[in-house]
Protein backbone atom coordinates (compact mmCIF):
# COMPACT_ATOMS: atom_id res chain seq x y z
CA UNK A 1 0.00 0.00 0.00
CA UNK A 2 0.95 3.62 -0.57
CA UNK A 3 -0.21 5.85 2.28
CA UNK A 4 -0.27 9.64 2.14
CA UNK A 5 0.32 11.80 5.21
CA UNK A 6 -0.99 15.35 5.03
CA UNK A 7 -2.05 18.16 7.34
CA UNK A 8 -1.74 21.89 7.81
CA UNK A 9 1.06 24.00 9.28
CA UNK A 10 1.87 23.05 12.87
CA UNK A 11 -0.27 19.91 12.90
CA UNK A 12 2.67 17.58 13.39
CA UNK A 13 3.05 15.65 10.13
CA UNK A 14 6.79 15.49 10.68
CA UNK A 15 6.32 14.06 14.17
CA UNK A 16 4.15 11.25 12.80
CA UNK A 17 6.61 10.68 9.94
CA UNK A 18 9.57 10.44 12.32
CA UNK A 19 7.74 8.00 14.61
CA UNK A 20 6.95 5.79 11.61
CA UNK A 21 10.63 5.88 10.58
CA UNK A 22 11.66 4.87 14.09
CA UNK A 23 9.25 1.94 13.76
CA UNK A 24 11.11 0.87 10.63
CA UNK A 25 8.81 2.20 7.91
CA UNK A 26 9.92 4.23 4.91
CA UNK A 27 8.42 7.72 4.78
CA UNK A 28 9.10 9.63 1.58
CA UNK A 29 9.46 13.40 2.13
CA UNK A 30 8.02 15.06 -0.99
CA UNK A 31 9.54 18.50 -0.33
CA UNK A 32 13.05 17.21 0.33
CA UNK A 33 13.00 14.82 -2.60
CA UNK A 34 11.61 17.44 -4.99
CA UNK A 35 14.79 19.46 -4.40
CA UNK A 36 16.96 16.40 -5.02
CA UNK A 37 15.09 15.53 -8.21
CA UNK A 38 15.68 19.02 -9.59
CA UNK A 39 19.35 17.96 -9.70
CA UNK A 40 19.11 14.27 -10.54
CA UNK A 41 16.04 13.75 -12.77
CA UNK A 42 17.04 14.42 -16.40
CA UNK A 43 13.44 14.82 -17.59
CA UNK A 44 12.75 17.40 -14.90
CA UNK A 45 16.04 19.21 -15.54
CA UNK A 46 15.25 19.46 -19.26
CA UNK A 47 11.76 20.72 -18.53
CA UNK A 48 12.98 23.40 -16.12
CA UNK A 49 15.68 24.50 -18.55
CA UNK A 50 13.15 24.80 -21.38
CA UNK A 51 10.80 26.76 -19.15
CA UNK A 52 13.24 29.12 -17.42
CA UNK A 53 16.27 29.15 -19.74
CA UNK A 54 19.80 27.78 -19.66
CA UNK A 55 20.58 29.95 -16.61
CA UNK A 56 18.44 27.58 -14.53
CA UNK A 57 21.53 25.45 -13.94
CA UNK A 58 25.03 26.63 -13.15
CA UNK A 59 28.09 25.60 -15.16
CA UNK A 60 28.83 22.84 -12.63
CA UNK A 61 25.33 21.39 -13.11
CA UNK A 62 23.87 22.57 -9.81
CA UNK A 63 20.54 24.34 -9.66
CA UNK A 64 20.73 28.12 -9.88
CA UNK A 65 18.37 28.79 -6.98
CA UNK A 66 18.68 32.56 -7.26
CA UNK A 67 17.62 32.53 -10.94
CA UNK A 68 14.75 30.13 -10.30
CA UNK A 69 13.50 32.08 -7.27
CA UNK A 70 13.54 35.32 -9.26
CA UNK A 71 11.62 33.65 -12.11
CA UNK A 72 8.75 32.44 -9.92
CA UNK A 73 8.64 35.18 -7.25
CA UNK A 74 5.26 36.91 -7.43
CA UNK A 75 4.49 35.07 -10.67
CA UNK A 76 1.69 32.58 -10.03
CA UNK A 77 1.67 31.38 -13.63
CA UNK A 78 5.40 30.58 -13.61
CA UNK A 79 5.10 28.84 -10.24
CA UNK A 80 2.20 26.75 -11.54
CA UNK A 81 4.17 25.76 -14.63
CA UNK A 82 7.13 24.75 -12.48
CA UNK A 83 4.90 22.68 -10.19
CA UNK A 84 3.42 20.98 -13.26
CA UNK A 85 6.94 19.69 -13.94
CA UNK A 86 8.06 18.99 -10.38
CA UNK A 87 4.97 17.18 -9.06
CA UNK A 88 4.88 14.52 -11.81
CA UNK A 89 8.62 13.92 -11.26
CA UNK A 90 8.02 13.35 -7.55
CA UNK A 91 5.08 11.06 -8.34
CA UNK A 92 7.29 9.03 -10.70
CA UNK A 93 9.93 8.75 -8.00
CA UNK A 94 7.43 7.50 -5.42
CA UNK A 95 6.09 4.92 -7.88
CA UNK A 96 9.63 3.80 -8.70
CA UNK A 97 10.50 3.40 -5.01
CA UNK A 98 7.31 1.44 -4.37
CA UNK A 99 8.06 -0.95 -7.25
CA UNK A 100 11.61 -1.46 -5.97
CA UNK A 101 10.28 -2.23 -2.48
CA UNK A 102 7.82 -4.74 -3.94
CA UNK A 103 10.54 -6.42 -5.99
CA UNK A 104 12.67 -6.93 -2.87
CA UNK A 105 10.07 -8.48 -0.59
CA UNK A 106 7.83 -10.38 -3.01
CA UNK A 107 4.43 -11.25 -1.56
CA UNK A 108 4.97 -9.62 1.84
CA UNK A 109 2.99 -6.54 2.84
CA UNK A 110 4.74 -3.42 1.53
CA UNK A 111 3.89 -0.08 3.15
CA UNK A 112 5.28 3.12 1.69
CA UNK A 113 4.29 6.36 3.39
CA UNK A 114 4.80 9.77 1.83
CA UNK A 115 4.43 13.19 3.43
CA UNK A 116 2.83 16.02 1.45
CA UNK A 117 1.57 19.25 3.03
CA UNK A 118 -0.38 20.26 -0.09
CA UNK A 119 -1.64 16.83 -1.13
CA UNK A 120 -5.11 18.06 -2.06
CA UNK A 121 -4.31 21.66 -3.02
CA UNK A 122 -1.80 20.54 -5.64
CA UNK A 123 -3.94 17.57 -6.76
CA UNK A 124 -0.93 15.40 -5.95
CA UNK A 125 -3.31 12.73 -4.69
CA UNK A 126 -4.53 12.37 -8.28
CA UNK A 127 -0.97 11.80 -9.54
CA UNK A 128 0.02 9.16 -6.99
CA UNK A 129 -3.44 7.79 -6.12
CA UNK A 130 -2.59 6.63 -2.56
CA UNK A 131 -4.50 3.67 -1.15
CA UNK A 132 -5.07 5.54 2.13
CA UNK A 133 -4.89 9.23 3.03
CA UNK A 134 -4.07 10.11 6.64
CA UNK A 135 -4.62 13.66 7.85
CA UNK A 136 -2.67 14.82 10.92
CA UNK A 137 -4.85 17.34 12.75
CA UNK A 138 -4.49 19.69 15.72
CA UNK A 139 -6.40 22.61 17.29
CA UNK A 140 -5.80 26.00 15.67
CA UNK A 141 -4.17 27.69 18.69
CA UNK A 142 -1.88 24.71 19.23
CA UNK A 143 -0.82 24.86 15.59
CA UNK A 144 -0.06 28.58 15.91
CA UNK A 145 2.04 28.06 19.03
CA UNK A 146 4.06 25.26 17.45
CA UNK A 147 4.64 27.06 14.14
CA UNK A 148 5.62 30.43 15.64
CA UNK A 149 8.17 28.71 17.89
CA UNK A 150 9.52 26.43 15.16
CA UNK A 151 9.75 29.05 12.39
CA UNK A 152 10.59 32.05 14.61
CA UNK A 153 7.70 33.87 12.93
CA UNK A 154 5.00 36.20 14.20
CA UNK A 155 1.46 35.05 14.93
CA UNK A 156 0.14 37.06 11.95
CA UNK A 157 2.71 35.57 9.58
CA UNK A 158 1.66 32.05 10.55
CA UNK A 159 -2.04 32.91 10.29
CA UNK A 160 -1.48 34.21 6.74
CA UNK A 161 0.34 30.99 5.81
CA UNK A 162 -2.46 28.88 7.27
CA UNK A 163 -5.08 30.91 5.38
CA UNK A 164 -3.22 30.21 2.11
CA UNK A 165 -3.70 26.46 2.59
CA UNK A 166 -6.83 24.35 2.46
CA UNK A 167 -8.57 24.41 5.83
CA UNK A 168 -7.71 21.61 8.23
CA UNK A 169 -11.39 20.71 8.43
CA UNK A 170 -11.52 20.07 4.67
CA UNK A 171 -8.33 18.00 4.80
CA UNK A 172 -9.81 15.90 7.61
CA UNK A 173 -13.07 15.43 5.67
CA UNK A 174 -11.25 14.21 2.56
CA UNK A 175 -8.89 11.89 4.45
CA UNK A 176 -9.62 8.24 5.16
CA UNK A 177 -8.12 8.43 8.66
CA UNK A 178 -7.41 11.36 10.99
CA UNK A 179 -4.64 11.35 13.60
CA UNK A 180 -5.23 13.95 16.31
CA UNK A 181 -1.95 15.48 17.49
CA UNK A 182 -3.18 17.20 20.64
CA UNK A 183 -2.86 16.79 24.39
CA UNK A 184 -5.91 14.53 24.64
CA UNK A 185 -4.86 11.74 22.27
CA UNK A 186 -1.75 9.55 22.16
CA UNK A 187 -0.05 9.72 18.76
CA UNK A 188 1.66 6.37 19.34
CA UNK A 189 -1.66 4.71 20.12
CA UNK A 190 -3.25 6.20 17.00
CA UNK A 191 -0.33 5.11 14.79
CA UNK A 192 -0.52 1.59 16.24
CA UNK A 193 -4.25 1.56 15.52
CA UNK A 194 -3.61 2.79 11.96
CA UNK A 195 -0.98 0.09 11.32
CA UNK A 196 -3.22 -2.60 12.81
CA UNK A 197 -6.10 -1.62 10.53
CA UNK A 198 -3.83 -1.65 7.48
CA UNK A 199 -2.04 -4.92 8.24
CA UNK A 200 -5.01 -6.98 9.46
Amino acid sequence: MIIALTGGIGCGKSVVSELLRVMGYIVYDCDANAKLLMHSDSELRNGLTTLFGTETYNADGTLNKQHLSAAIFGNAEALNKMNNLVHPAVARDITKLYREMNAKVGDKNVLLFFESAILFESHFDELVKPDIVVSVSAPFEMRLARATTRDHASRQQIIRRIENQMSQEKKDERADIVIYNDEKNSIIHQIDKLLSSILQ
